[in-house]
């Protein structure tokens, strides 16, 4: 018969035994964490490095949308301390800057709709750089081994681009002689007000009009005096003009101006202003040549809706009519 000792020791003995495993086990899970926090460490130092070098501002957004970090480049791009950055909403930042509804729309849905942000576009005076342009990318990441969902929001200052593409647009339909639109840029104003005026139904007027005897002038004069002749038109056309209307020069010598009236105006009293102060102007201003414009009109009519090429070709027509009529009076 067993000793009624012997079993309580085996039993205690084989507690310590699984007490010993599980502790041993215990240690190499505590061991593997310790190393996946180092790494995580390493990782996020690693990370806040990349975000300090990033050239463009960016910053680090919590779930709902609070500052978490900022890099060096935000502070200096918009002339802002920390303590004024970090901990705030997002939209709260500076005087509002970030608080377009459709932005914070979109960052809302960054993280629960894995929402990509690409090249949002916003244009705003900040109250430390003035009046700038900005595109903003936006993507969710994990910011530590516990999987804490943040936002990385990255801010690229495009004013200087922008402006850029805005004057090589504007080179490309404007004269540089006058200043005013070449014929590309009235082509596609006109085809506008064309669209506009199919759908008022209402149609408009264009003046054509050009130098006269300008070869006999850049030949006995100079083509300084020829292109000073060609100015005093561009100002003639400009002052005597709406604002609103487009004065083009869309030749050597040849300039229209659209509208230079509606459908059914008096073309002929607009005509006669133009010539009327093509003669003040030469009172005014003396020149070894005496200015003069030949001028027709031409309008589009949405009934018939007539191409652009056909419209220009009968102001030219009307033009040249003119001047036919006034060398044989």
């Amino acid at each position: 018969m067993d000793s009624p000792n012997e079993h309580p020791a085996e039993e205690g003995g084989e507690d310590l035994a699984s007490l010993q495993l599980r502790v041993k086990r215990l240690e190499e899970s505590l061991s593997r964490v310790r190393r996946l926090e180092v790494s995580a460490e390493a990782a996020l130092r690693f990370a806040e490095g990349i975000l300090e070098a990033a050239r463009e501002p960016l910053l680090v957004l919590s779930g709902d949308l609070r500052v978490s970090s900022a890099n060096r480049a935000f502070y200096e791009c918009f002339r802002v301390k920390r303590e004024e950055t970090l901990g705030r909403f997002v939209y709260a930042l500076g005087n509002g800057q970030w608080d377009g509804s459709r932005l914070r729309l979109l960052l809302k849905d960054v993280i629960p709709a894995n929402l990509q942000i690409e090249n949002f576009e916003i244009h705003h005076g900040f109250p430390t750089i003035g009046r700038r342009v900005m595109l903003l990318n936006a993507r969710k990441f994990e910011r530590d081994s516990f999987g804490t969902l943040s936002i990385l929001l990255a801010i690229e200052d495009v004013t200087d681009r922008k402006r850029f593409e805005e004057e090589l647009m504007e080179a490309a339909v404007t004269d540089p002689l006058t200043g005013l639109q070449n014929r590309r840029g009235m082509a596609s104003q006109v085809e506008k007000l064309i669209a506009r005026s199919r759908g008022a139904g209402k149609g408009f007027d264009l003046l054509f009009a050009d130098v006269d005897h300008l070869k006999t002038i850049n030949d006995q004069l100079g083509h300084a005096e020829g292109d000073r002749a060609i100015i005093d038109v561009s100002l003639i056309l400009r002052a005597n003009f709406r604002q609103s209307d487009i004065v083009a020069r869309v030749g050597g010598d040849e300039f229209v101006v659209a509208p230079a009236g509606a459908q059914g105006d008096d073309r002929e009293a607009i005509l006669v202003r133009l010539r009327s102060a093509v003669a003040t102007y030469n009172l005014a201003n003396p020149r070894p040549f005496k200015l003069s414009v030949s001028a027709g009109i031409a309008g589009y009519d949405p009934a018939s809706d007539r191409p652009l090429d056909e419209i220009f070709a009968a102001g030219d027509a009307a033009l040249y009519e003119q001047k036919h009529r006034r060398k044989e009076g």
